[in-house]
């Protein structure tokens, strides 16, 4: 069998064993317990840069609604509140369904923060992450999964994933990961199907 395809089976593997786990209380970088609907930054394990953020540009030109993007350069990053639907708890929780946002917009953008997926198995624009859905909506239904394989078992690592049957009422469909997608060399988060990207929980940085 081909070494690549061996890799990508043996990931797929890892994957399905973390979604086959039970809810666990997502923690962050620290490993203090993350809670339910309050700020945070989110980036890689290294935390020097590529924080994920919201930008209303991209390739010099303004966008509304928002997209989600990373730059490994970036040291700074967006607050994003991750909220879980149903559920009152005071910590958020692996495989339970959620939305993601950055609060009210802060510009002249009206439309709202919370992270939208229109079709998750469409190609680029359609597959993008960008905002402007409604909290519990099938386009904005997302889980926390622990990462199969992390960089630095130390720190607690996660994966997210696109879940629009678990909000809506339409035909039952998978959860996608999400990824990176290189499109014009702007780093964007989508569901494409590559390897899933990985991220750490920051407190904000005051």
């Amino acid at each position: 069998m081909n070494p690549s395809l061996v890799s990508y089976v043996v990931f797929l593997f890892f994957i399905a064993t973390a979604l086959a786990a039970k809810q666990e209380i997502v923690k962050d970088s620290t490993g203090k317990k993350v809670l339910n609907d309050v700020p945070y930054h989110i980036g890689p394990v290294s935390g020097k840069g590529g924080l994920i953020k919201l930008t209303d540009t991209i390739n010099n030109k303004k966008v509304c609604p928002f997209n989600v993007v990373q730059n490994p350069n970036d040291e700074v990053g967006s607050e994003f509140e991750f909220t879980l639907i149903s559920n009152r708890e005071k910590y958020l929780k692996t495989l339970w369904n959620l939305g993601v946002s950055s609060g009210y917009p802060k510009s002249k953008c009206e439309k709202s923060t919370f992270w939208t997926i229109l079709d998750a198995e469409a190609k680029p624009p359609l597959n993008l992450i960008t905002t402007g859905g409604r909290f519990e909506d099938e386009t904005t239904c997302f889980q926390l999964v622990n990462y199969p394989k992390p960089t630095n078992p130390k720190v607690p690592s996660y994966m997210l994933q696109h879940c629009p049957s678990n909000c809506g009422d339409g035909p039952q469909l998978p959860c996608y990961n999400v990824s990176v997608y290189v499109d014009k060399g702007v780093r964007r988060l989508a569901s494409n199907g590559t390897t899933p990207l990985e991220f750490v929980f920051y407190k904000l940085r005051k």
